[in-house]
């Protein structure tokens, strides 16, 4: 089930009357100050808090409840179904502290949670916006931004969700430009986070240019617009950041709901203690549970349903009304043949598991003694590099290398010289950013 199925199921519940049903992709919309607010969510939250936006109509005049099933939370916080049984509680709340900050027309900052109340029930979770975020979401007559919900939840980083709300913004502009400081700020990134440039492109950037780029097994692009980026320096640093957007075809994937029966809710969430009344609950009937335990026993019932429990966890069971697991019942009368197949299998499957993890830890210490080497071989090319430097470049280099010493790395400095143990590493840094031409940040 994609998670966009899962959205679509969710914005079509008939908790509005007038909401009208449609297989189109809907339509998120909201104020640029939100969308160029600071926030963090991951990609599970946000998918929520979209589906939410999305079913919100432009003559609304206040916000309405979104209920949401336990099965269809777990979809869209990527989550087992099971997890989201345990820990719905924890997934509300941390959804219920994360907090925008939206700066204000006079300077002010406003912070407001997203969400104000959960209501749990037996199955669901009834969520409602903060009233403040009113502003930023009803009747909005200009400075918005609307996109198709489809586009962004099949985004798998946060990032790439936000970079394209930011772009989308701008779209009939063509360019967005941006301090590579407050890009930082507006995702949400913290300060000690990719403090080196060429990982925040890397993880952040690139992943979303990634992401944009992508195409269907058709060839069809998968999302309406993507970038080239102008990297704009201030000294050695890239300061800002100057996004070049570019417009693709774009062709809208058929959506795919997921039927969910209460009954099947239910079954998953905590079933009953006894064995008749759990094959009862399971979906065998009262008559056929009594055949099954008359002929099998109890304790060996009890197997197959543990076995069975696990398959549906693992959402490898395709019929839940009882006839997967009658079948396995059967097999238990005639010697639970396919049961111990499937179990035997499994178990190969864990033994070959095993195997290749061992096998990973083996390839990552070779990788770890191959880096080192390495690094040895590159640490002697920089001192052959230094040593054959003329006096006066030296001179200046072992000047500029004591000036960025911190206090207490002076005295082993003035004793050993670069040669000191705990001076060599960091002179080594030091020489290979000169030798490489690289600067620190970029």
């Amino acid at each position: 089930m994609s998670p966009y199925g899962t959205l679509i199921k969710i914005i079509q519940k008939k908790t509005r009357k007038h909401m009208p049903m449609t297989k189109k992709s809907p339509l998120v919309v909201q104020s640029n100050k939100l969308i160029e607010s600071r926030y963090s969510l991951t990609v599970g939250e946000q998918r929520l808090i979209l589906a939410m936006v999305a079913r919100i109509h432009p003559d609304d005049e206040d916000f309405f409840k979104y209920e949401i099933t336990l099965r269809e939370l777990a979809e869209l916080m990527n989550v087992d179904l099971p997890y989201a049984y345990h820990e719905i509680d924890r997934i509300t709340e941390r959804l219920m502290e994360r907090v925008l900050h939206i700066p204000q027309a006079d300077g002010d900052l406003l912070k407001v949670h997203w969400v104000s109340t959960a209501l749990h029930r037996k199955n669901s979770v009834v969520l409602s916006f903060a009233p403040e975020l009113k502003p930023y979401l009803l009747r909005l007559k200009r400075e918005f931004t609307k996109y198709d919900l489809i586009t962004v939840t099949q985004f798998q980083s946060i990032y790439s969700i936000r970079i394209y709300q930011l772009l989308k913004q701008y779209r009939k502009i063509g360019y967005r430009e941006f301090r590579v400081v407050e890009l930082k700020e507006i995702l949400g990134i913290k300060s000690n986070q990719y403090p080196v440039f060429k990982d925040f492109y890397r993880r952040v950037i690139g992943q979303a240019k990634k992401e944009f780029d992508k195409k269907d097994k058709a060839g069809n692009c998968q999302c309406d617009l993507t970038f080239e980026l102008e990297k704009i320096r201030e000294g050695r640093r890239v300061a800002r950041l100057k996004f070049i957007i570019i417009e693709q075809e774009y062709h809208e994937a058929a959506p795919a709901v997921l039927p969910v029966a209460d009954k099947e809710l239910e079954q998953e969430a905590k079933p009953p203690e006894g064995v008749r009344d759990r094959l009862i609950y399971y979906g065998i009937s009262a008559k056929q549970a009594d055949g099954f335990i008359r002929s099998i026993g109890e304790e060996d019932i009890q197997e197959v349903l543990t076995y069975y429990a696990d398959m549906l966890k693992a959402g490898r069971v395709k019929n839940t009304r009882g006839a997967y697991l009658a079948q396995l019942l059967r097999d238990g009368v005639a010697g639970k043949s396919s049961y111990e197949k499937d179990r035997d299998a499994a178990e190969e499957l864990r033994r070959k598991e095993l195997e290749f993890e061992k096998k990973q830890k083996e390839l990552e210490e070779l990788a770890r003694e191959r880096a080192e080497e390495e690094r040895k071989l590159k640490n002697l090319e920089l001192e052959r590099w230094f040593d054959d430097l003329p006096e006066e470049e030296r001179e200046a280099l072992l000047s500029e290398f004591e000036d960025s010493l911190e206090r207490f790395m002076l005295r082993y400095f003035y004793k050993d010289g670069v040669r000191s143990v705990v001076i060599r590493g960091t002179f080594l840094e030091f020489l290979e950013k000169r030798f490489s031409g690289e600067e620190a940040g970029g």
